[in-house]
């Protein structure tokens, strides 16, 4: 075992103590997932923590893994993440180069590890995407874009969802999308959209194959609210019971929420 100081905490004004067991890492997990269902995304910062310490979440995103564990280095960091978009809260690492990787529920074989340089005071959003008939891979979203202006939010889409082509996503306040333009865009699987700036409120979501309103994939009725200034990434995440997504919603340093789809 090293000798790294880690704390993994839910993102929320209750902060887990530093150097928490396995089973406390375990228990923080499941928090997380329960919370993620809500339907708000209030701006909490991620705690400060010591120097030279990066802040790393992960998102499971993958197709077979129902469940997953994710190991920094040569230990378990995040155990029994589920599926559909779920997210861990943010932990804080040794920064500089370090290497992480994704497991099977239980298992000390990593199925897939990939090595990178995280810099101190860096938060960055860890998902774990593909299947094991595309592939498996992740993505590294650095959390350093500048807030967006006061009342405003910036939002773009990321495509992980290995079985569906391009997509069109609608964030209204309308109950049609007669006459609409799509708020963005993600032409094919893996793509990261650029941002778009809206006013911060509650909204309805959902997504639409490609110039196609009458084929929704997802429905969020509920209504997301996002406050001024929030930077957020919709990851778009293929669910374990069907084809159509769930949303992993991820502003930056702040608390994550699972929008789960509406539709059958």
């Amino acid at each position: 075992m090293s000798n790294r100081t880690r704390t993994f905490m839910l993102e929320s004004p209750i902060h887990a103590p530093s150097l928490p067991s396995p089973q406390r890492r375990v228990f923080l997990t499941r928090l997380a997932s329960v919370a993620a269902l809500g339907s708000s995304l209030p701006l909490v910062a991620c705690g400060g923590g010591s120097e030279d310490q990066a802040a790393i979440r992960f998102v499971n995103a993958t197709v077979d893994y129902a469940t997953a564990d994710f190991w920094v280095g040569d230990e378990t960091a995040i155990a029994g993440l589920a599926n559909g978009g779920a997210s861990s809260g943010y932990g804080s690492e040794d920064s500089g180069t370090l290497q992480v990787s994704l497991h099977a529920a239980g298992s000390s074989s990593a199925v897939y590890s990939a090595s990178r340089d995280f810099a101190t005071d860096s938060s960055t959003s860890v998902i774990a995407y593909g299947s094991l008939a595309t592939s498996l891979t992740f993505r590294f979203l650095d959390e350093s874009n500048a807030a967006a202006a006061s009342g405003t939010f910036n939002v773009r889409a990321l495509h992980v969802a290995p079985s569906l082509g391009g997509l069109d996503i609608y964030i209204t306040n309308t109950s049609s999308l007669s006459g609409l333009s799509p708020t963005l865009s993600v032409s094919a699987y893996g793509e990261l959209s650029s941002f778009v700036n809206l006013g911060s409120g509650t909204y309805r979501v959902r997504i639409t194959k490609t110039g196609d309103q009458s084929s929704v994939l997802f429905d969020y009725t509920a209504g997301l609210t996002i406050g001024g200034a929030t930077v957020l990434t919709l990851a778009i995440a293929p669910r374990s019971s069907a084809s159509l997504p769930n949303i992993a919603a991820l502003p930056e340093k702040s608390s994550p929420l699972v929008l789960v789809n509406e539709l059958a």
